[in-house]
């Protein structure tokens, strides 16, 4: 695992990777305290779309493979690594439901906390509130501008096909 322990309360903290790159020390170490890490086996699901949902989950090692589901059409539309996170939309727009399936593919140690703990937190210490809420926003834009972008080559690509058939 790539998180060290702190020298001062031999505890391990979240790592200063990914989503919490530019987050102090102090507001992952207060994080931390307030969720818990787990290993996870290949095959495992994180969570499954539809379901109840109410907690972060940061990928600490391994990955995670995201599908939507409708019907019968099961499409993959993301991989988590390192440092990335799953559910925290749930964390700052409760709408309490899993929006997708969550499975582990290498196996991997993810830390979680829930949503509730977070919310104490954060009402413990604003600064720290800030801070976490900013990083996770800061995520959120990405995947966003990164979807936008997926989109925009797709609609594209369906443009140039159908420009190239012959009617």
């Amino acid at each position: 695992m790539s998180t060290a322990p702190d020298s001062a309360t031999n505890v391990i903290t979240l790592p200063a990777t990914g989503v919490f790159a530019g987050v102090s020390e102090n507001a992952r170490r207060k994080l931390t305290a307030v969720g818990r890490f787990e290993s996870l086996a290949h095959g495992a699901y994180l969570t499954s779309q539809g379901t109840p949902h109410d907690t972060m989950s940061v990928v600490i090692s391994g990955n995670m493979k995201v599908y939507v589901h409708s019907h019968a059409d099961i499409l993959q539309v993301a991989t988590v690594n390192p440092g990335e996170t799953v559910g925290e939309m749930n964390l700052l727009d409760p709408v309490l439901r899993a929006s997708a399936d969550v499975v582990v593919g290498d196996p991997a140690v993810v830390f979680t906390v829930t949503r509730e703990a977070f919310q104490e937190m954060i009402a413990q210490d604003t600064a720290v509130g800030l801070e976490l809420v900013t990083a996770l926003g800061k995520e959120l834009c990405q995947r966003l501008r990164k979807s936008s972008e997926t989109m925009l080559r797709q609609t594209e690509e369906t443009r140039a096909n159908f420009r190239d058939m012959d009617y």
